[in-house]
C-alpha cells in the first residue's frame, strides 16, 4: 500500500461525541435551550442544517472566545487516546489534520489541545474577543472536500497518500477522494463506503489500518 502522509479527521461524532462542535459554545453561553429547539426543528425536517447553523451561531453573541479552550475538556466528551494518537502518527512523519462544518475556532482549540497540524471549519465572526452572532465563511458539507484539497496542495500530498476518518455521509466525498478510509463509529451506509471500518471509545483502534 502507498505511504501515509496524512490523515484527516472529522470532528463531531468522530473525536467528539454527544456535544458537538457548534453546541459546545452555545452551552458556554447559556443557551443550552435554544440551541436543543432548533435541534428539534431540523430533526423534524423543518429547517435545513446550513439554516439551522446559521441560527445557531446567533446563540454565541456576546460569548469570550477563551472561553472555548478554558472550558472545552469541561464539557466536551473527546474518545480516548486522541493526544496519543497524534503524536504515534507523528513519529511515523504523518501529518494530522481535521476538518469540521463546525466553527473554526473549536477546531482550532482541538488543533493545539491534541496536536494537530492544521485545521478548518466555518469561520464564526469574533470582534475583540467576543463572538458577533454572524458567520464570515461557512464551510457546508460539499466543502469539506476543498479544505482536504487545500491542504494536500500546499504540503505537495497526493490523494493517495490520505486516510480520512469519519462517521457520516458527509465524509463519504472525503472518502472517496483518499486513499484509504476509516468509517468511525458510522452507520451501515458510511461504512459500506469506506476501506474499513471501527467502533470504539478508544481513538488508537484506528491505528492498525493506517500505519
Amino acid at each position: 500500500m502507498q505511504k501515509v502522509r496524512l490523515v484527516c479527521f472529522d470532528l463531531d461524532d468522530t473525536l467528539i461525541r454527544e456535544i458537538h462542535s457548534v453546541m459546545l459554545p452555545c452551552i458556554l453561553n447559556g443557551k443550552e435551550n435554544e440551541h436543543a429547539r432548533i435541534q428539534e426543528q431540523e430533526e423534524k425536517g423543518l429547517l435545513d442544517y446550513i439554516k439551522a447553523d446559521y441560527m445557531r451561531a446567533e446563540l454565541l453573541l456576546g460569548l469570550q472566545e477563551s472561553k472555548l479552550e478554558q472550558s472545552f475538556l469541561t464539557i466536551a466528551k473527546p474518545l480516548k487516546n486522541i493526544a496519543a494518537v497524534v503524536e504515534d502518527l507523528h513519529k511515523h512523519k504523518i501529518n494530522v489534520i481535521v476538518v469540521t462544518v463546525g466553527p473554526r475556532q473549536v477546531a482550532r482549540v482541538v488543533s493545539q489541545l491534541w496536536g494537530f497540524d492544521g485545521y478548518y471549519g466555518s469561520d464564526y465572526e469574533v470582534v475583540n474577543g467576543v463572538f458577533t452572532g454572524k458567520i464570515l465563511h461557512y464551510v457546508s458539507a460539499e466543502h469539506k472536500i476543498d479544505c482536504l484539497k487545500d491542504y494536500c496542495t500546499k504540503n505537495g500530498i497526493r490523494p493517495e497518500e490520505c486516510v480520512a476518518v469519519g462517521d457520516g455521509s458527509t465524509d463519504i466525498p472525503l472518502f472517496e477522494y483518499c486513499g484509504r478510509s476509516i468509517a468511525l463509529n458510522s452507520s451501515p451506509k458510511v461504512r459500506q463506503k469506506a476501506t474499513f471500518s471501527v467502533d470504539t471509545d478508544d481513538l488508537e483502534a484506528i491505528l492498525p489500518y493506517v500505519l
